[in-house]
Parts: structure tokens; C-alpha cells; sequence
């Protein structure tokens, strides 16, 4: 028996900001995701720990990529609500695991947990995610 080798996980979406923050998809599939960031100085606060609007960053990518994993490609995906909880300071390598918590036909609640290279829990949070037509896309600037 021999094992084969899975490809890697894709982004359901591009977008310009996990690129620019260094985000890579660990995992996705069926409603759950894994988004890793390296920890870089730029990223950090004033004590050298990752700064909260990374972890709020990452927070997004995670549970909007879980959503997203639920959905057909062409369609959208928008934030409408998201609360944070911060619980330690999120040191060094952070990963955040995302997960649908209730799937609707147009809105669908998640939830996500980011933790430090330690291992400590750093935040928790939830959203709820607006799931919008194709056609939104489809709409061209009028001049």
C-alpha cells in the first residue's frame, strides 16, 4: 500500500491582505479551517507579542475561509459581525483553527480559536458571515 500525497489546501478566495501578512492555509474542509502566520517585528505590538489587529486578521481569514469551504466558488462572502476575545497575549508562530458552527442559506455563524507557539489560548471569537450572490460580482461601476 502506498500513501499519496494530498495537495496542499487552496484559498476559496484571493485576497490581497493574507498575502501581504504571510498567511498560509494549514487546512479546509467541510465548514473548518487552520491558518498559520509566522511571527515577523512588523506584525508585532509594542511588547514584542503579535498585535491584536494581526489576531483579528487572522481571525477573519480563518472563519471566512470556512465559510467559504460550504459554498460554491462564485459566490460571496462578506463579514457582518465579529467579536473578539482576547485572552493572553499571542506569542511567536500563532495558528487559528475556524469552524462553521450553524450553516444557513444566507447567513452562517462561525467561530475560532487562535493559539500562541506555546500553545496557550490566546482568542476566541465569533461571527456571523453574509453569503452574497454571484451577481454581486457581476455588477460594473456605472461612470
Amino acid at each position: 500500500m502506498t500513501d499519496t500525497p494530498h495537495p496542499p489546501p487552496q484559498w476559496r478566495s484571493t485576497v490581497p491582505l493574507y498575502i501581504h501578512l504571510g498567511f498560509t492555509l494549514d487546512a479546509l474542509d467541510d465548514g473548518r479551517s487552520q491558518v498559520r502566520l509566522a511571527f515577523q517585528p512588523h506584525l508585532g505590538n509594542s511588547r514584542g507579542e503579535v498585535h491584536g489587529g494581526t489576531v483579528a486578521a487572522i481571525i477573519d481569514a480563518a472563519m471566512s475561509q470556512a465559510v467559504r469551504s460550504l459554498v460554491d466558488r462564485e459566490m460571496g462572502v462578506a463579514t457582518m459581525t465579529m467579536t473578539l476575545n482576547y485572552l493572553a497575549p499571542a506569542k511567536g508562530e500563532i495558528i487559528c483553527k475556524g469552524s462553521v458552527v450553524k450553516r444557513g442559506r444566507s447567513v452562517m455563524f462561525t467561530e475560532a480559536e487562535v493559539f500562541g507557539e506555546d500553545g496557550a489560548l490566546a482568542c476566541r471569537a465569533s461571527a456571523n458571515y453574509r453569503i452574497l450572490p454571484k451577481t454581486v460580482y457581476d455588477k460594473k461601476p456605472q461612470p
